[in-house]
């Protein structure tokens, strides 16, 4: 629907008045259209790009080695010209053609290496690529970087193995901490926060320590950065916090309930206790600053768990984490999308590990039904009687 449309609605309405419509609709008239590059122009600007580089690659092994870097080089200064004169112009797409300087960047990191024969194991080509995409990120602000940005930020934490140092770790949470810090819309804050979560990963690889429960460790390490972000922010990545915290419990519950295979022993005892009052910690530290992580100090209780080999523990406290959640969060009005997805999830893993060979499936989940209808009649009677209405 036309501007002009828009306005006779909105004067039918009541909305506005004919002087204002009159006025808006001449102020429309007086903006530049956008301009637009015709079809068949665009066409040929693609046929002219493939037979550039059809005629490169069939001839890539008779141009000399400097030539093809410079090569590389000069395609990507034109793309980033073209760019520039695309947004100034307001003609085409310069997200087109930055994204595509940007794979020229790369293409040119590449020809350098493969050219000169640099060591392309554990090289500098995705830390490049990262930080490059987080420069374009920072200066134009936009979701494509974030998108590219996080795939070369994963691609240089699978470049850390299989030999990892502590340098090439503490930069990469240097910079990610930094990208989530300065970043203001959620993409950008997911995306880092995801790569910090996951670079706790690499503690296999970086300590020698052998431990299965670095996940959640680093689940509470992440805590620490509620201190330095503001509220909205906060209110932000809360959903990363539970949602990591519910695959955790649900990946341990699985794998402990279903493979038994023996994840934790005797020698982690320590390291067990240690989490379980880092887990209580965190509990004491969401009661009175962080409501929301009251949630994931329940996986502090995952190591203490593990020891029992039937996986009973685990699969009562995932349980009734689940039931808590969606009771307290229903009686306080907030989103139940997250906690019904972990409800139901919690479900079908318990019914794979002890019910799978044992109960018919529509019995188990009507048992189930019920002792939600039971709960939920529960919860209701005891907010009438608190409200002082008679039952």
């Amino acid at each position: 629907m036309d501007t002009e449309q828009k306005l006779k609605r909105w004067q039918q309405a009541g909305l506005l008045d004919p002087e204002t419509a009159e006025q808006i609709l001449a102020f429309e008239k007086r903006q530049p259209a956008p301009k637009k590059l015709p079809l068949l122009l665009m066409i040929g600007l693609i046929f002219f790009s493939l037979a550039i580089f059809s005629f490169i690659a069939a001839n890539w092994h008779a141009i000399p080695d400097l030539a093809r870097v410079l090569m590389m080089l000069a395609l990507m200064w034109i793309f980033y010209s073209i760019a520039y004169f695309s947004e100034k112009k307001a003609v085409g797409s310069p997200l087109l053609f930055r994204v595509i300087g940007l794979a020229m960047f790369g293409a040119t990191l590449l020809v350098t290496a493969q050219t000169f024969h640099f060591p392309l194991a554990n090289s500098a080509l995705p830390w490049a690529m990262f930080l490059a995409t987080l420069a374009h990120f920072f200066y134009w602000r936009n979701l494509t970087y974030t998108v590219i940005g996080f795939f070369f930020g994963a691609a240089v934490l699978l470049s850390f193995l299989p030999d990892i140092g502590w340098l090439e770790w503490g930069i990469f949470i240097a910079v990610t901490v930094a990208w989530f810090y300065f970043s203001n819309s959620f993409a950008p804050v997911a995306f880092s926060w995801i790569l910090l979560f996951a670079s706790g990963f690499m503690l296999w690889g970086l300590v020698d320590y052998d431990s299965s429960l670095w996940p959640i460790w680093t689940l509470f390490a992440l805590v620490l950065l509620l201190f330095i972000v503001p509220e909205n922010k906060q209110r932000m990545i809360r959903p990363l916090y539970l949602l990591v915290a519910g695959m955790l419990i649900v990946a341990y519950l699985a794998v402990r309930g279903q493979t038994f295979i023996s994840v934790i022993d005797e020698s982690h005892m320590a390291e067990a206790i240690a989490l379980a009052i880092a887990g209580i910690v965190v509990l004491v530290l969401g009661f009175f600053k962080f409501r929301f992580v009251m949630w994931i100090a329940v996986t502090g209780s995952i190591g203490l768990l593990l020891f029992d080999e039937t996986a009973i523990g685990l699969a009562v406290v995932a349980e009734l984490s689940a039931l808590a959640y969606l009771i307290i969060a229903q009686r306080q009005n907030e989103p139940l999308g997250l906690g019904f997805v972990y409800f139901i999830v919690v479900q079908f893993v318990i019914y794979v590990i002890y019910a799978w060979e044992r109960l018919d499936m529509s019995l188990f989940f009507l048992i189930g039904a019920l002792l939600l209808f039971l709960l939920s009649a529960i919860a209701w009677w005891i907010n009438r009687r608190k409200e002082g209405v008679q039952p």
